[in-house]
């Protein structure tokens, strides 16, 4: 399987402009909103991180803000 992608071969991947790191979903959205009205293109990513008292963790996440939207390529599959 293939992905059809507007994405030139002669275009160079989009360009990270910021790094964020966020502690609430609606940060995020409110992020990803305003990403989405200048036209740039975000990469997302969640994670865990264990919070001080060592004995609960909570989820985080990273937003990469970008020059353009980033073209995910198709992974091979895996042979079960």
């Amino acid at each position: 399987m293939s992905t059809v992608t507007d994405l030139d071969e002669n275009e160079s991947a989009p360009e990270l402009i910021a790094t964020h790191y966020l502690t609430a979903i609606d940060d995020v959205v409110e992020h990803l909103r305003a990403a989405a009205q200048l036209g740039l293109g975000v990469r997302v990513r969640s994670y865990l991180e264990q919070e001080e008292d060592g004995d609960t963790v909570a989820e985080r996440w990273e937003l990469e803000l970008l020059t353009g939207s980033p073209v995910l390529q198709d992974e091979p599959a895996a042979d079960a």
